[in-house]
């Protein structure tokens, strides 16, 4: 009896204790927590996966290694070197650089970058994401703790499943979106604050800095605060409708202090495929609720990258799951906050999976491989109803806990025996201990009088606890990459670039890229492109031209001697494992690289073409064709290449019927390697064979000549040189058919490269370059002499920024090919400049001038009113 007695004794002085160190724990102290604890697991799990400066990886994965970090070395340097934004030659032929700072790169986070050395700039951007994540659990941590009546541990729980959740794990590789993440709580903040006190400046400035940042994420957010507002508890109409004027001006406010770049990038946006072809998509499901709901269930498995558009990162935590059945039931809320709650939880799952709501949320944008993007508003509202919960626990009665735990299981249940990607047995098994655990916690606070506190702590403890495990769960499921495999020549590439500075302007590219803008991480003038940014016109011509292009990229990988000429490539980086046919000629190694150079001379930026340039036909899908065509209305020489007839193909496992001029429409049920094999009998002794094919679900094509493989793997879609091939062989392309439908097109041509043909080109083009006097990233200065009425072409991507003036005046500059710059010139010598400013920066700059000055007078008057209301009690 007395050892029962000093047991309940004890019991009794731990909740005490508890209930102290709650008590004690000020507003402070959980921001506090609600930062350094993320930072704690965020530096455990560098130090356990070996993330720079822990070892040799980094936290930069798919497009993080293959665009971001390369678009942060163009930033470091320009920084460093004091250059412009507005545009630069690193990539692309040239780039608005403007329009992709503000879309990547604009984070004042990213100015930290200058305390570290070019080769550390991984372990910089490691870093970054490190302590925009624990940011976030700051700011969670700000909004809950300043609604909270009672300051507890569940601020800092809650905090940190925000900050850790699978979508901030599985997509934090995308680092220019963090930013919005970590702001949006106090968006939410600042916009509660101006409904119940007037006040909106938080709210304005803090949603500027989400649309300074990454305008793709705020849209999503501003969609948000609209449905957040009309779901709100107003106390009277007439407040909603005062507030709503309110919540307009100021997001119309904070939309023109970021003007500077909004403007910018809603030009740059314009010219991209997707900015483009904007157009609702039909209505139709992505996925089933089953499947969304196995996506809450899966503690382990962020999705970094899934071309299938109906996934989503969910997870927030298994309590989390919880939530809504003890917020519908719990009587201390009321019920038309729980109407509207769940109604928003269904407008998530249902924008989740329907494709046009999908649509909408992503900023009339398809989604590209990484699904959902706005999953963490659905976060935030789940969560947003556990901390109700948890304000209001004493309203949570015993059957409450037991019937959220039961419908949780029921779900998982459901989830399971329904959804097409289900998860494995130990993640179920896993989360339903923990859903009982959880809700046998609070099954016992409801029971306790003395304990409740203990019971609530360890609730808080198990779920911090679960966070973590999961977190690093999570990202050993990413994985990382190797630093040194990827940027191993950086500063051999330095050195190299620096030796072969001769005072003019050319580009040079890399035979074959480690990661895919890596052209762009070497302070060399360049090709290649792949981002958002990227210009439909660009990715057309490109690829008509012969080059590899996607949906927003496109690559050096299909040149041939006429683009190099054309688009002034002088140099060639090998590296040491590369091997690439082409006919620049060996100058020397340094480090890591082997350097070759463009044999031909005279190549320029620019040249003067024939005005009959205009009737180019450039809008074919057979690159030989567009060459040709170009050497003819440009400069007046034929037949540059010489097609080579291709017989129809051999067929196994399916059908083909000629469509086109060597284009096959193909049936086919079972894919083999050699569905489709093409025979090229050689006539006559060919030196320089060309082969060019593309086409839809075609994958691991062989090339051979007379038996020999000579290329092989995933090669359509641009230019391949073949090499000789003496009179009698047999070139054999074999293609195996594989994709998510049994038929499609495929179209194969083949031809000779005329030496002969292509000196008298460079003879031509010699006479006819544009002579570069001065050169910076935005200022382009030099002179030419036409001998008549003639074209100045510019190897540059056409932008309506670029100003073109020719003996002092300006002239009026038009697209050739629909893509590249060009100006009319008259006969005679010419002085000619170009110069840069981005679309939209001067009128975005005063509109953010005349915006920040109206928000800093609002400042002082709101600040001024507050003082006499003091004052005045």
């Amino acid at each position: 009896m007395v050892k029962k007695k000093e047991e309940q004794t004890t019991g009794k002085n731990i909740g005490k204790n508890m209930c102290k160190i709650e008590q004690k724990l000020q507003r402070k102290h959980l921001i506090a927590l609600s930062f350094f604890l993320p930072l704690l697991v965020m530096t455990g799990c560098c130090i356990v996966f070996g993330v720079q400066p822990f070892g040799d990886n980094s936290l930069l994965i798919i497009d993080g290694l293959h665009q971001y970090m390369p678009f942060y070395s163009v930033l470091y340097d320009k920084l460093k070197g004091g250059e412009t934004l507005f545009y630069s030659f690193r990539s692309g032929l040239g780039i608005n650089f403007l329009s992709l700072f503000s879309y990547y790169l604009s984070s004042p986070f990213n100015l930290l970058i200058l305390f570290f050395k070019k080769s550390q700039l991984n372990m910089a951007v490691s870093m970054i994401i490190v302590l925009k994540i624990a940011c976030s659990g700051m700011t969670a941590g700000i909004y809950f703790s300043s609604k909270s009546k009672k300051q507890g541990f569940s601020i800092v729980m809650i905090s940190m499943a925000y900050a850790l959740s699978s979508y901030m794990v599985g997509y934090c590789w995308n680092v220019m979106w963090l930013d919005a993440i970590m702001i949006f709580p106090i968006i939410m903040m600042g916009l509660e604050r101006l409904i119940e006190k007037k006040d909106g400046r938080l709210y304005c400035i803090a949603l500027f800095y989400a649309l300074y940042c990454n305008y793709y994420i705020a849209f999503m957010i501003c969609i948000f605060a609209v449905i957040w507002y009309l779901l709100y508890s107003f106390k009277s109409i007439k407040q909603f409708f005062f507030r709503g004027i309110a919540f307009a001006f100021y997001s119309f406010l904070a939309a023109g202090m970021a003007a500077i770049l909004l403007i910018p990038a809603y030009m740059g946006i314009k010219q991209t495929a997707s900015g483009e072809t904007m157009q609702l998509p039909e209505h139709s499901f992505l996925t089933s609720v089953a499947d969304l709901l196995n996506r809450q269930f899966a503690l382990w498995s962020p999705i970094s990258h899934d071309n299938f558009d109906g996934n989503a990162n969910l997870y927030i935590g298994i309590f989390s799951v919880l939530a809504v059945g003890l917020y519908v039931l719990n009587g201390e809320i009321k019920v038309s906050e729980k109407i509207k709650k769940v109604l928003l939880i269904g407008l998530f799952y249902l924008s989740f999976s329907e494709m046009i709501l999908n649509f909408i949320w992503h900023g009339f944008h398809d989604q590209y491989g990484i699904p959902n993007r706005f999953s963490f508003l659905f976060g935030f509202v789940l969560l947003y109803m556990l901390w109700e919960v948890f304000e209001h626990l004493e309203g949570v009665k015993g059957w409450h806990a037991a019937f959220a735990c039961m419908a949780g299981v029921a779900l998982m249940a459901y989830a399971k025996l329904k959804g097409t990607q289900v998860l494995e047995d130990n993640v179920y098994g896993v989360a339903g201990m923990l859903l009982l655990l959880y809700g046998m916690l609070l099954f016992f606070y409801t029971l306790s009088c003395k304990r409740k506190y203990i019971y609530k702590f360890i609730f808080c403890v198990v779920a911090v606890i679960e966070i973590i495990v999961t977190a690093f769960m999570g990202f050993n499921e990413n994985g990382q990459i190797s630093v040194s495999k990827f940027f191993y020549g950086t500063e051999d590439m330095e050195k190299a670039t620096e030796s072969l500075k001769d005072g003019t302007f050319y580009r040079s590219e890399l035979a074959s890229a480690l990661m895919v803008d890596e052209n762009a991480w070497y302070p060399i003038n360049s090709v290649g492109l792949f981002g958002s940014t990227a210009t439909d016109r660009m990715v057309t011509i490109m690829d008509n031209l012969g080059f590899y292009t996607g949906c927003n990229e496109y690559l050096y990988k299909g040149a041939t001697p006429v683009t190099n000429f054309l688009l002034n490539v002088k140099y060639l980086y090998y590296h040491q494992e590369d091997s690439l046919q082409t006919d620049f000629q060996y100058v020397k190694s340094e480090g890591s690289f082997d350097i070759y150079e463009n044999p031909a001379k005279g190549m320029s930026i620019g040249y003067l073409m024939n005005r009959s340039v205009k009737d180019w036909y450039y809008d074919s899908a057979y690159p030989f064709r567009v060459q040709n065509d170009l050497g003819e209305q440009a400069f007046g020489v034929s037949e540059l290449f010489h097609n080579i007839r291709i017989s129809d193909p051999e067929t196994n496992g399916c059908t083909a019927s000629r469509t086109n001029d060597g284009e096959y429409y193909f049936e086919y049920k079972d894919s083999r390697p050699d569905n489709m094999t093409f025979t090229i009998p050689i006539t006559k002794n060919v030196e320089n064979l060309y082969l060019f094919y593309d086409g839809t679900q075609v994958e691991n094509a062989q090339i051979s000549v007379d038996g020999v493989n000579v290329k092989s793997g995933d090669i359509d879609g641009y230019m391949l040189p073949i090499g000789k091939a003496a009179a009698g062989s047999e070139v054999k392309v074999t293609f195996e058919l594989k994709g998510e439908t049994e038929d499609g097109y495929v179209r194969l041509s083949a031809a000779d490269f005329d030496q002969q043909a292509y000196g008298d080109l460079k003879k031509i083009v010699a006479t006819r370059a544009f002579s570069v006097d001065r050169y910076s990233d935005r200022l382009i200065e030099g002179s030419v002499n036409a001998a008549q009425d003639q074209t100045l072409f510019f190897s540059i991507p056409y932008d309506k920024g670029w100003k073109v003036t020719i003996d002092g005046k300006e002239a009026k500059t038009h697209k050739i090919g629909d893509a590249f710059l060009g100006v009319n010139i008259s006969s005679g010598k010419h002085k000619v400049s170009l110069k840069y400013t981005p679309p939209g920066f001067t009128v975005g700059w005063k509109i953010t001038v005349l915006s920040a000055a109206i928000f800093l007078i609002l400042c002082k008057i709101i600040h001024s009113r507050k003082l006499r209301q003091l004052h005045g009690k």
